[in-house]
């Protein structure tokens, strides 16, 4: 038996020798307000003008977050690539490499209950 977890993916800021990440991995689908605190977390943990850099590349992925919470939230083996214009190694990258991501708190709620019972 794997003890991966069902619900896993990463966000990513990459290119021009930066490499940064962060990575969930849980029981339960990530929500997309959970989404998007952690695309805030990388947006803060990497250097300023690097952030400045992929300004709109962050909002593009919140976007995308926001987007998936509308619609039901997104199935795993998703992979989004936001290129910083001009280049093609400078980005932000959204994976879901299992189960669900960007879901409402609601649908998670109604999960856990249903899991419950």
């Amino acid at each position: 038996m794997s003890d991966k977890k069902k619900h896993r993916g990463r966000i990513q800021a990459q290119g021009d020798g930066l490499e940064a990440s962060e990575n969930w991995s849980q029981d339960e689908p990530l929500s997309a307000e959970d989404g998007l605190r952690l695309l805030e977390k990388l947006r803060s943990k990497i250097p300023e003008k690097e952030a400045k850099i992929r300004e709109k590349e962050f909002e593009k992925a919140a976007d995308l977050i926001r987007r998936a919470e509308e619609n039901g939230g997104i199935d795993a083996k998703y992979s989004q690539t936001f290129k910083t214009k001009g280049t093609n190694h400078v980005r932000v990258d959204i994976e879901i490499l299992g189960g669900r991501a960007f879901v409402t708190l609601l649908l998670i709620i109604f999960v856990l209950i249903w899991l419950l019972n």
